[in-house]
């Protein structure tokens, strides 16, 4: 019941199919996982339309791990069919080419302008009333145009619509896509507020449309940057306030992206990140991408700026995996709404949003009045009224409703949970005990496979047909190391696909000899059955 109400809402929140598949492993279930490279390639990543690809590591307890380059953005293959292997990635010519095709391909189409010319078109728009097609996502422009549009939905717009465009796009909100969300009023007006009073100066919006409009007409003091996938922001704002910028690779379309972040960095005295990501997107990867670009924006401004405060916007039940990346992050308890989100809606009870906000802001400056929420004398900082000051933790749990510790675990939990030794967690009563999650190099507990400690580098000892020689009882260990005495090989990847092609053809025979068996015993004479 656990693991069906996780996943529930992890598809409700736009969680991936590699993500779901590594979850599986965490908890032990028999299967594949998938894990993103970061570091340790050094082979030219393929570019799609998204910008550079990602590497990633599908691993499992039987096979051998296989490494490919995926689209960064995208988390469906339906939506980028880009995938090569590592073994066989492309040239830096075949790269270089095909980022040009893709660039060709970006700058083709209705919504694009050249950011030379971007300033005049968005003076133009703000000052004539110009008709806008809601189902193309472009302005009407030509005076014969209208005709081309005449089954589509059009408007006419107005300085208020055009400076507010998330009221006239369609938002993007596939899952496994841009999964486009935009923050409820109340949500929007709690996170201005914290910007007001926390004396930000400037503020970039990574995925984050509506906080950047509300700083852009609300806030004088303020001045903000919006990063963001969509490029149709590109026909609403110009260079200095909007750039084509994806956060999973840190990577900015226009050559000129860098030098308008420059410049708008140049005059900031205090200055926040806040983002808003699919909650498909990894954390290592997200955290990875955060501190590039981070250091590209200390660069920018050495001597008047300090490092910028983050804000991340991110489902509490995945605080694991921002605790891991981001340490000095905390999670401020007000919940995060949406006006097009199926389930995460705004004015719905407190319990519906699981969406928190992560921040090294000072939580006691936010201020959480209401029916809902108390301040902690303890830990100085608003909580739900439900939850209660743990001594054995030293602070609040991030649980919204009443919790208990569990001195095993080391960590508070539910009070309706109980430990349990077969799990080696607290699970709720009752419920179907599960192996623990184990390591898929060496099969331990405790330990995650990026993390396994029997891991060490490959010491080749004999030669053997197709492959390698390697003493020790698990791939990779050094004689010192074992000093068992027993071999096993290791074989190049042709070698690998010859012998998957006889295993295939084994299993065929093995089943073609089964239902031959079957179907004579099947077979009755017909004197017996008279």
């Amino acid at each position: 019941k656990q693991w069906y109400q996780r996943r529930v809402a992890i598809t409700a929140g736009g969680l991936s199919l590699p993500r779901v598949m590594h979850i599986k492993a965490e908890h032990g279930q028999k299967g594949t996982g998938v894990e993103v490279i970061l570091e340790g390639s050094d082979k030219p990543h393929p570019h799609c339309i998204h910008g550079p690809a990602l590497l990633f590591e599908r691993f499992s307890q039987k096979d051998d791990p296989v490494r490919f380059f995926a689209c960064s953005a995208y988390r469906s293959r339906k939506e980028c069919s880009l995938y090569v292997f590592e073994d066989k990635p492309w040239s830096e010519d075949k790269v270089s080419s095909r980022r040009s095709v893709y660039n060709n391909e970006r700058t083709s189409t209705k919504w694009y302008i050249k950011p030379s010319s971007r300033s005049k078109h968005v003076q133009a728009i703000r000052t004539s009333n110009q008709y806008f097609c809601k189902s193309c996502s472009s302005f009407i422009m030509d005076p014969d145009e209208p005709d081309m549009h005449s089954d589509h939905t059009t408007i006419k717009t107005s300085y208020k619509s055009v400076t507010n465009p998330t009221t006239l796009l369609y938002a993007l909100t596939a899952n496994q896509g841009n999964a486009q969300f935009i923050f409820s009023t109340e949500t929007s007006q709690f996170l201005l507020k914290i910007f007001t009073e926390g004396g930000y100066s400037h503020v970039v919006c990574i995925g984050t449309p509506r906080i950047h409009e509300m700083l852009s007409t609300q806030s004088k003091k303020i001045s903000s940057l919006l990063l963001d996938l969509d490029d149709r922001f590109a026909q609403f704002y110009p260079p200095t306030s909007f750039q084509h910028y994806n956060l999973m690779a840190n990577y900015f379309f226009e050559s000129s992206g860098h030098e308008y972040l420059e410049k708008f960095l140049k005059k900031g005295k205090k200055v926040a990140i806040i983002f808003d990501p699919p909650f498909g997107a990894t954390a290592r990867v997200i955290d990875h991408s955060l501190d590039q670009l981070t250091q590209d924006i200390i660069k920018a401004c050495p001597d008047t700026l300090a490092k910028p405060t983050t804000f991340w916007i991110y489902p509490h039940f995945l605080s694991k995996h921002v605790k891991e990346a981001s340490p000095t992050l905390q999670m401020c308890h007000f919940p995060i709404e949406y006006e097009n989100h199926p389930v995460f809606k705004a004015g719905d009870s407190y319990s519906k949003s699981p969406v928190r906000l992560f921040t090294d802001h000072p939580l006691d400056a936010i201020e959480l009045r209401g029916d809902l929420f108390r301040l902690c004398r303890k830990c100085g900082y608003w909580v739900p009224r439900d939850v209660s000051h743990c001594g054995k933790c030293g602070g609040c749990p991030t649980v919204n409703r009443a919790s208990r510790h569990c001195d095993t675990c080391g960590r508070c939990v539910a009070e309706a949970y109980e430990h349990c030794s077969e799990c080696v967690g607290c699970r709720p009563i009752p419920h179907h005990c599960k192996p623990p999650s184990v390591c898929h190099r060496c099969g331990d507990t405790g330990h995650k496979r990026r993390f396994c400690p029997k891991e060490s580098a490959k010491e080749p000892q004999k030669e053997a047909d197709g492959g390698v020689m390697v003493e020790g009882g698990a791939k990779g260990e050094s004689k010192n190391d074992t000093g068992t005495g027993k071999y096993f090989t290791i074989y190049s990847e042709d070698k690998k696909k010859e012998l998957r092609m006889e295993r295939k053809r084994q299993r065929k025979d093995e089943k073609r000899s089964k239902k031959a068996s079957l179907t004579k015993k099947k077979k009755v004479p017909t004197a017996t059955l008279r």
